[in-house]
């Protein structure tokens, strides 16, 4: 053979290698997390090992035994591709993160989304020290520390350090958290957890920074063997090269696209990857995405977004259906269905599910207010507008909404006041009808007695027609027993309260006192204030439902 002719088989087989090489990807995973590498099994075996004890120490402290996120976390390591010096980006349903396998992963990242998918809003300095003591994190297959010292250590850091790793507090920091996730607030939690005054604990922190002598201790980690725990197969060229271009979208739209157009020449599975990522170009240029989407859809797409329709109406309901299936942790598409369906209960079921999905999502918590307000939910809608204050990422924001829920109670008040009125008005206007009824037949009589005849009386009129009947449905919220009456306290579905007067209560069946929950009753009323009960009428039938 030529020696040139030689020279250039060898290169190609050599560049041949090369790229191959690069174009098998190995993928592990274990939960919510995916570690792909092209180069390096070790160092991907070493980041999933510490990704799951992560969450096993953090499911721990939050009393969950497989704690969820919201979408896979998928950690990408390769020595040939530009990596991100940022950290973890949320890219079409999933958290990506690309980077070397020398790279230490930022682990308070983790920590935080598991945070934002399992807990409510907590104290500004745990949210800030909690996900830095979880980046202190060291693994090596079932032996776990933490508390070592971190980057950029500061007063919220010491504090949870402090409290995590100093033997007489680690056993009580799990209570410390409880507490916080049920709203207290952080000076009640270290009082009713650890039983020091918050003050001397204040002072212990502060001293704790100021010695910067950070050891780590052990912390029970889980029973792990990454050769035997982890699955392990083979990632397809097309679909790795579709995670990087979604990685690196931004910074060189035209080089993703074409790693969109090549995943879908290659079919199933990576084509309804390359249709979503071709879908969010075709938004980033502000052009038409639906069709694409449509595409994803047919190549047999998993990824919730996807499913969320372009126009939102009736219609769109089982569409956003399917994306709650695919997601059952995404509020997003349930919040849509709320949107456009026309049923007040309904409704507030979907509002309801919505914040129990995202405790911290603020829009949720004030939809479920205003409706609550509007469906005469009084209570329970102070509760919501207390939840969507607490839920705030900023005090500017939680003074807007404190300043709403302000405005909106007055309103209700308001509403409440004008309805009394108008009850009050129509109460009296029937009080002066009965009495110039009752003048006009003594009148008649006076005058048919001056005649001397004796005609028949005038038609006797019903005293319903005097007072007038008063029909009432909402909700009993208290019965207050006066002997053996009972004053009602109804409210209605404007959420204004009406107090009756209901006669011989035992009869009844009902109890005294507060009811809870409170029943839905159905009743009429003959409109007759009674000052001595401080009662708009007197009870004629009632049906509790």
């Amino acid at each position: 053979m030529p020696r040139l002719l030689y020279s250039l088989v060898l290169f190609g087989f050599v560049f041949s290698n090369r790229v191959n090489a690069r174009d098998r990807w190995t993928e592990l995973n274990i939960g919510p997390f995916y570690v792909d590498t092209d180069s390096d099994i070790g160092a991907a075996r070493n980041d999933l090992t510490q990704l799951e004890q992560l969450r096993w120490v953090m499911g721990g402290l939050l009393e969950s035994k497989d704690l969820p996120s919201l979408w896979p976390i998928r950690v990408m390591l390769t020595k040939s591709e530009k990596t991100n010096p940022i950290g973890f980006e949320s890219q079409q349903g999933q958290y990506l993160l690309v980077c070397s396998p020398e790279t230490r992963l930022p682990l308070d990242q983790v920590a935080r989304i598991f945070l934002d998918a399992n807990t409510q809003r907590l104290p500004d300095e745990v949210e800030k020290g909690l996900p830095e003591l979880f980046s202190t994190i060291e693994a090596h297959g079932s032996h776990v520390t933490w508390g070592g010292a971190p980057a950029h250590p500061d007063l919220a850091w010491a504090r949870m350090q402090l409290f995590a790793t100093k033997f007489e507090y680690s056993l009580s920091f799990h209570i410390f958290l409880s507490a916080l996730r049920t709203g207290t607030n952080l000076r009640a939690a270290e009082r009713n957890a650890f039983g020091k005054d918050p003050a001397v604990l204040e002072q212990e922190v502060a001293t704790n920074l100021a010695a910067g002598n950070w050891q780590p201790v052990p912390v029970s980690g889980r029973p792990l063997d990454p050769k035997r725990d982890f699955g392990e197969h083979s990632l397809d060229e097309a679909s790795a090269a579709v995670y990087l271009a979604n990685f690196d979208l931004k910074n060189n739209p035209d080089a993703a696209e074409a790693a969109y157009k090549r995943a879908i020449a290659a079919g199933r599975p990576a084509a309804a990857l390359g249709y979503q990522g071709l879908a969010t170009l075709a938004e980033t240029r502000n052009q038409n995405s639906e069709p694409l989407f449509e595409a994803a859809r047919e190549a047999g797409s998993r990824s919730a977004p996807v499913y969320l329709p372009e126009v939102l109406d009736e219609r769109a309901i089982p569409t956003l259906r399917r994306a709650q299936r695919l997601n059952p942790l995404w509020a997003v598409p349930v919040w849509d269905e709320a949107e456009v369906t026309p049923d007040p209960a309904q409704k507030l079921a979907l509002f309801k599910k919505c914040t129990q999905l995202d405790p911290r999502g603020t829009q949720y918590w004030i939809a479920l207010a205003k409706l609550q307000t509007t469906m005469g939910q009084a209570s329970a809608a102070q509760s919501s507008w207390f939840r969507a204050e607490d839920s705030a990422a900023t005090p500017a924001i939680r003074d807007r909404i404190h300043q709403q829920r302000v405005e909106s109670e007055q309103e209700r008040l308001d509403a409440e006041a004008a309805a009394n009125r108008r009850e009050r008005d129509a109460t009296r206007e029937a009080d002066e009808r009965a009495q110039q009824a009752q003048t006009d037949r003594i009148r008649a009589a006076e005058r048919r007695a001056n005649s001397g005849k004796d005609d028949q009386p005038d038609k006797v009129v019903p005293w319903s027609e005097v007072v007038p009947q008063k029909h009432l449905l909402g909700k009993l919220m208290s019965v207050e027993c006066l002997g053996s009456n009972a004053r009602l306290v109804i409210t209605d579905r404007q959420g204004a309260s009406v107090r009756l007067l209901l006669k011989n209560v035992s009869e009844s069946g009902l109890a005294c006192g507060p009811q809870k929950p409170a029943p839905t009753v159905s009743l009429s009323y003959s409109a007759e204030p009674d000052e001595r009960f401080q009662t708009l009428g007197l009870i004629t039938s009632l049906k509790v439902q």
